[in-house]
């Protein structure tokens, strides 16, 4: 009879992402080292914006190490990856802002709407973030203190 343990799978889930992510340092030296190739990776900043989007920060970390300029990348929308990071509360993407010196350049961007990171951060968070988190009063603990770290941040 045959049982799965919890540890088990989260040993072979990371060793998936492991490999993943050894896979994608391969693909994008690859293209480093075709220079033909060059522009058609950097067009592909779609795939940033998912990353943004589900919070896949080691994906966002190699993309960027290999082109900075995609830092400067925005979608439909007007939003970098860090713009949605916020608005999501993805807070290890955010963090990668931090680090940085172009913060300040990029906290100020506007999107479509008007809306610059302060304003994403003082909004409130997706559901899937809030369910997370059980009972009105400490989901607003949570968003209080995500702002308040926010506006430590910047």
């Amino acid at each position: 009879m045959a049982t799965s343990t919890p540890g088990l799978k989260l040993k072979e889930e990371k060793s998936k992402q492991s490999q993943a992510h050894e896979l994608l340092k391969q693909c994008l030296q690859a293209y480093k080292d075709d220079t033909e190739n060059l522009n058609e990776i950097s067009e592909l900043s779609l795939v940033l914006f998912i990353a943004a989007e589900v919070g896949n920060v080691e994906f966002l970390v190699e993309r960027i190490h290999f082109d900075l300029d995609l830092l400067w990348k925005i979608d439909d929308k007007k939003r970098s990856i860090f713009h949605i990071a916020v608005e999501k509360r993805h807070e290890s993407i955010f963090n990668l802002l931090v680090v940085g010196s172009i913060r300040d350049l990029l906290a100020d961007r506007i999107n479509e709407d008007g809306n610059n990171m302060l304003h994403l951060a003082a909004g409130l968070a997706p559901e899937e973030k809030l369910n997370a988190i059980s009972g009105a009063a400490l989901q607003m603990q949570r968003e209080l203190l995500w702002f308040q770290e926010f506006i430590h941040m910047i």
